[in-house]
């Protein structure tokens, strides 16, 4: 991997999927001309999935990855002679590759499209979409050697996963993950610091002075004041978790009805069974439903019985990202 690369990961999380659009803007931004690599077909097993990319500037420098790190170096090689040759090109990897000396160990067959037409104005668009939360495609027509940026919908909070029809391929992007934090105590640091790490955008509300101290030692500027809630729950898209860490739990009670009301496709709240079902029986005499009810994770986390912060953090973010794997929000 590239000293570029690497600075990637470390400036966006060391466990976060890079977003590889930044670095393709940077480096035409100082001259270079660049590739889009993305993978548009798999034979077999594979680390990663249809609609992983890497960008490769023309002067080998690369962002991304493609496998878990056995191509990336030739895939980059092979970007380099795209640009040279201003030609897009469809190249297979691996099983029935015409590259006999460039060996998969999952045995699997990898196809790759290399595209050096991405333009400034297709990276600033995407970029502004992004920067906005609407979620796009980019549609790939390897015949005519074409993309296209499109703005999309997704049904229900559920993102389309994106797929190649005949020789056009569709890459969808779901806005980035956030998380609203709300609450208090260690166990939210814990989790914060967590969700940091692996490059998760970050909304915190906390009234404990204390947690707001630690957070502040961490270096975080997420918080946002009780007063201006409302706006942000208005804010929330299916893209957003919200996980509560109350201890004193008729706190919540307003803030659960209010997200019950949002897109959120995740909210997780601390407490026992026994919490559980008394917090169901209060929101239930305000009037909430029992099919909203059930959208409550409670007890939190897919670690049964955490007591530390540590476990809880684990947990609770392990299971936040199965339920946006389920719903295509994350690779």
């Amino acid at each position: 991997m590239t000293i570029d690369a690497l600075s990637q990961l470390s400036s966006a999380g060391l466990l976060s999927d890079e977003d590889v659009f930044p670095a393709m803007r940077r480096w035409q931004a100082a001259g270079q001309r660049v590739a889009l690599v993305t993978l548009v077909g798999v034979e077999g097993g594979a680390p990663r999935q249809p609609g992983a990319h890497m960008a490769v500037a023309e002067d080998g420098r690369y962002a991304g990855y493609l496998s878990g790190g056995c191509l990336e170096d030739s895939v980059a090689l092979e970007a380099k002679a795209a640009i040279a040759a201003r030609q897009n090109r469809l190249v297979r990897y691996g099983k029935g590759s015409r590259y006999v000396d460039i060996r998969l160990p999952c045995g699997s067959g990898l196809d790759l499209y290399f595209d050096q037409t991405i333009s400034a104005v297709q990276l600033a668009e995407m970029a502004e979409y992004r920067a906005k939360r609407r979620p796009f495609m980019l549609a790939t027509d390897m015949d005519d050697q074409r993309s296209t940026v499109i703005l999309v919908e997704s049904a229900n909070g559920i993102s389309a996963p994106s797929h190649r029809v005949g020789n056009v391929f569709e890459r969808v992007f779901t806005p980035p993950l956030q998380v609203l934090l709300l609450g208090s105590g260690p166990a939210l640091v814990a989790i914060a610091t967590l969700a940091e790490a692996l490059g998760i955008a970050l909304k915190i509300v906390t009234p404990d002075s204390a947690t707001r101290g630690a957070l502040g030692l961490a270096g975080r500027r997420a918080l946002i004041d009780d007063a201006d809630l409302p706006e942000t729950l208005a804010g929330l898209d299916c893209v957003t978790a919200a996980i509560l860490i109350f201890h004193e739990h008729e706190r919540e009670i307003d803030h659960l009805a209010a997200l019950l009301e949002t897109q959120c496709f995740y909210i997780g709240a601390l407490g026992n069974h026994a919490v559980h079902r008394e917090r169901r029986q209060i929101l239930a005499a305000r009037g909430v439903s029992e099919a909203s009810l059930d959208r409550i994770r409670a007890p939190i986390g897919s670690i049964p019985a955490a007591k530390s912060k540590a476990t809880l953090a684990v947990g609770v973010l392990a299971e936040m990202m199965a339920q946006a794997k389920a719903r295509n929000l994350v690779p």
